[in-house]
């Protein structure tokens, strides 16, 4: 660990014991006092990185029951909640679609199909990238598709407009398209399982589908159009890609397991969100399409730590009553206009997901925000899916996303070219957000 990294870890703890011994607030436990003191931690601890992400949730984790506000089986019992198994089932399904190939022939094809010209070849790579994350994680399907996106741009001038736009639309796309469903990244299952554990809320993997997928179909045009306008590509001739050959008995049985455990979670929802994935990843297994070391290299384990951590946080923010002191004493600043607080907080969270994870953000304005829903009346189910929806934007900076940080690293844009772009891409999505959650899901019946 380095120096800055030593002081940043330091600060965290100093922040701690800075809350230990602040006076009680007139209203609060002591109890509720030190879990605001490990959201202020946590925080901290997340945009720093002074640790890796899994240590920082598992830091999260222990602290509560030193201080004596869980015990330590309450605190780790949270690792047996169904969203973190969705999320080992969701990773194991998506290194099955890597293993056989098949992400490869779905782009080639993809690409193909929308090179008649740049500016659709460019809606090409923000469609394709939106798709694939829908069954596989965001940041993965920028990994999977960079290569194969690179080739395509191999005649291309590094800082000409076609490909800044090319590498901007696929980070973009694998945002966009990440909302959609449960199994586009963890921000998702963990919003779900939030509002069952605090709430008794219980959202289906099509309850998601339904709410969610409206964003991703009016982003994706708007990404589109913004991309196109501020960063206009040249005239381009796809290269002769070349395409796959006959598809394989492994790529048929991912497509069979993949369809088999979508209809599953789409019909039998009396089996939640993790049994069909575990059974589609158990099925990987005995045809053969995965072994144990696939999964020991391409499971990310931090974000199953950070989950522990955020759950801890989440509980604990509500039980101590620390959410709603925290949203009784915003409100008695800004006043009770649901549609003003409701926008405050899509503001805060779509800035934090630019500084931070994306799971990290949700897991730490979930609790205040559905703390100012139940002081001010309004929904939380509908506040917690704005949260959730607006936490997975962070189109402007480079630490926005792992997707951003990947493309860029290819040389064909500057932080300033995704900046314009990135800049106007939150603040509409903040919008089609706010319309979502004030004007589509009232309608819908939410």
């Amino acid at each position: 660990m380095n120096d800055r990294k030593t002081i940043y870890l330091a600060t965290a703890f100093l922040i701690l014991l800075i809350f230990y011994f602040l006076p009680q607030p007139t209203g609060l436990s002591y109890e509720g006092k030190m879990m605001l003191g490990i959201l202020v931690f946590g925080a901290f601890l997340f945009i720093s990185e002074a640790l890796p992400l899994g240590m920082s949730g598992l830091l999260v984790m222990v602290i509560p029951p030193i201080l004596g506000i869980f015990s330590p089986q309450v605190v780790f019992g949270f690792f047996g909640n169904e969203a973190v198994f969705f999320l080992i089932g969701a990773f194991m399904l998506a290194a099955g679609v890597q293993k056989s190939g098949l992400h490869k022939r779905i782009a080639t094809y993809m690409l193909k199909a929308f090179g008649k010209s740049s500016k659709l070849y460019i809606l090409g790579i923000l469609v394709l990238a939106a798709s694939l994350s829908f069954i596989i994680s965001e940041h993965a399907v920028v990994a999977l598709l960079l290569p194969i996106i690179g080739i395509s741009l191999l005649n291309v001038e590094k800082g000409s407009n076609m490909g800044k736009a090319g590498m901007i639309a696929l980070t973009y796309g694998a945002t966009a398209g990440s909302v959609a469903t449960l199994m586009g990244g963890a921000r998702n299952p963990y919003t779900v399982a939030y509002l069952a554990e605090n709430y008794g809320i219980h959202l289906s993997f099509l309850n998601w589908l339904i709410m969610a997928l409206p964003v991703t179909l009016i982003m994706i045009p708007i990404l589109w159009t913004l991309i196109i306008t501020i960063h206009t590509p040249e005239k381009f001739i796809v290269p002769n890609m070349e395409m796959p050959g006959k598809i394989d008995s492994k790529e048929w049985i991912v497509i069979g397991i993949l369809t088999f455990t979508f209809i599953i979670l789409l019909t039998i929802h009396s089996w939640g969100i993790a049994v069909a994935v575990i059974i589609g990843a158990a099925l990987l297994f005995v045809f053969g399409i995965l072994s144990w070391k696939d999964i020991e290299k391409s499971m990310p384990w931090g974000i199953i730590l950070l989950y522990g951590g955020a759950m801890t946080l989440g509980k604990g923010l509500q039980v101590t009553g620390a959410s709603e002191w925290l949203a009784s004493s915003i409100v008695g600043i800004i006043g009770t206009n649901p549609y003003l607080i409701l926008l405050i907080l899509l503001v805060i969270t779509v800035l934090m997901t630019e500084l931070m994870s994306h799971a990290a953000a949700v897991a730490l304005m979930l609790p205040i925000a559905t703390g100012m829903a139940s002081v001010t009346g309004m929904s939380v189910l509908v506040v917690s899916m704005a949260i959730a929806l607006a936490g997975g934007f962070g189109y402007a900076l480079l630490m926005g996303t792992p997707g951003n940080i990947m493309t860029y690293s290819t040389g064909y844009f500057k932080h300033k070219d995704i900046m314009k772009t990135g800049v106007l891409a939150d603040m509409i999505g903040i919008g089609v957000v706010f319309f979502m959650a004030t004007v589509l899901w009232p309608l819908m019946g939410v």
